[in-house]
C-alpha cells in the first residue's frame, strides 16, 4: 500500500535537462528570427534606396528637358564634353536650380537660391574597381555653349546597411543612370 500512495513526478535532474533543452531551442529560434529581421531590414533599405534613386534621376531628367539654359559651360568653344560635380538648370520662368554632388557628406544636394538640402544620401560616386570617384554629370555641348545632351550617373550605397556576421557577401553599390536632352534641342529650336 505504501507504494501506491507515493506520487510520481520529475526529478530535479530531469527538470534541469528539460530546461536546458528548452533554452537551446529558444536561443536557436531567436537567432533565426534575428537573421530573418536583419535580412528584411537590409532588403527594405535597398528597395528604398532603389526607389529614391530612380525618382531623383527622373526628376533631374524632367528638369533638363524643360531647361532653357545650363551651367557649367565648357572652357572653350571646341570642347564638346564636360564632366562635372554639379548641374545648374534655368527653368522657363528664369529661376535657377543646381544639383550638386557633395563629396564630403556623400549626398546629392538641391540648391535653390540660398537654400540647400540633400535630395539623396549615400551618393559616393565610387565605382568598384576605380580609384577616383566619377563625376555624376556628363554634359555634351554644341558650339561650346548649347547643351545637347546630359547624362546623370549616380553611384549609391543603400543607407544604414551594417555588416554582420550573417553577411555572406559585400553589399554592392547601386547605379542609377539616365540621360535627357533639352526639348529645344529635341524639337530643333
Amino acid at each position: 500500500m505504501k507504494e501506491q500512495s507515493r506520487r510520481r513526478g520529475f526529478s530535479i535532474l530531469e527538470m534541469l535537462i528539460a530546461l536546458a533543452i528548452s533554452v537551446a531551442l529558444l536561443t536557436a529560434t531567436m537567432m533565426a528570427l534575428r537573421a530573418s529581421f536583419e535580412t528584411y531590414r537590409r532588403s527594405a533599405e535597398r528597395v528604398s534606396a532603389n526607389v529614391s534613386g530612380r525618382l531623383v534621376v527622373e526628376r533631374a531628367q524632367m528638369m533638363i528637358r524643360g531647361g532653357v539654359d545650363f551651367l557649367p559651360l565648357p572652357t572653350g568653344p571646341t570642347d564638346a564634353v564636360l564632366e562635372s560635380d554639379y548641374l545648374s538648370i534655368q527653368a522657363a520662368d528664369g529661376t535657377w536650380t543646381t544639383l550638386r554632388w557633395n563629396q564630403l557628406n556623400e549626398s546629392l544636394d538641391w540648391e535653390d537660391g540660398v537654400d540647400s538640402w540633400p535630395m539623396m544620401d549615400g551618393v559616393t560616386q565610387n565605382v568598384s574597381g576605380q580609384v577616383m570617384p566619377q563625376k555624376p554629370f556628363r554634359l555634351t555641348y554644341r558650339d561650346g555653349r548649347w547643351l545637347t545632351h546630359a547624362t546623370i550617373d549616380l553611384v549609391v550605397f543603400p543607407d544604414g546597411i551594417v555588416e554582420t556576421d550573417l553577411d555572406i557577401e559585400d553589399v554592392p553599390e547601386m547605379r542609377f543612370v539616365g540621360s535627357a536632352m533639352p526639348r529645344r534641342v529635341a524639337w530643333g529650336e
